[in-house]
């Protein structure tokens, strides 16, 4: 049995990722709304551009090179473009295969995201936004996503959802991971860890986490 909460009405503020974390989308699942903001401050060390998978050798930190500015110049998270002189898609696709392709859903699903994955958008957020839709589908996720450069309500796990830094004060209930008999039960990494191991299941996982402590 999950927890069947009630979910929240008030539009809640979130920053856009590349494929979420598990906590990130736990958060979402309990909502009816949320706001991408796209006006904040383009900022480093952060899931902007960053995705966390687990691999034979441990964790692996992939991150999509975007176009640097000036020293002078701070971009806003909507003016931020991906830089694709590097061959980052293959190299992160060669990871995901690496890591999933002996987990039991990831093949179900290879085709879907790799349409995607491989889809040339020149802005970050809507790489990002892409992805979020495509993992909300699989999760069975019902929000409404919107975008603004409008401050809305500034929800405290905004800050801690993004960034790469601080650990979200959670429990997340231990599933099978590919590589758990070497390393042991990794929490919290990408969703594309979560829906590779548990598929149609990933729903309910996402329900029994609670997102309680990270309201306080």
């Amino acid at each position: 049995m999950y927890k069947n909460e009630e979910k929240h009405s008030v539009s809640i503020e979130i920053i856009s990722s590349y494929i979420p974390n598990i906590a990130t989308m736990a958060f979402l699942s309990r909502q009816e709304k949320a706001v991408i903001q796209t006006d904040a401050f383009y900022q480093k060390q952060t899931y902007r551009n960053r995705t966390t998978i687990a691999g034979a050798n441990g964790i692996i930190n992939l991150s999509i090179p975007v176009n640097r500015s000036s020293k002078e110049v701070r971009l806003k998270d909507n003016e931020v473009s991906i830089n694709y002189d590097e061959q980052w898609q293959n190299n992160h696709w060669k990871s995901f295969k690496s890591a999933y392709s002996s987990s039991p859903f990831f093949e179900y699903y290879e085709n879907g995201l790799k349409e995607v994955f491989f889809t040339h958008k020149s802005n970050l957020i809507d790489f990002n936004t892409s992805l979020l839709y495509l993992f909300l589908e699989w999760c069975e996720i019902e929000v409404r996503i919107s975008m603004s450069q409008e401050k809305v309500i500034f929800h405290p796990t905004t800050n801690m959802l993004i960034s790469s830094k601080e650990v979200p004060p959670l429990a997340f209930p231990k599933y099978t991971q590919v590589f758990d008999n070497k390393f042991g039960f990794l929490p919290n990494l990408s969703i594309l860890d979560l829906v590779s191991n548990l598929g149609p299941e990933s729903s309910s996982y996402l329900n029994l986490i609670d997102i309680s402590p990270m309201l306080e």
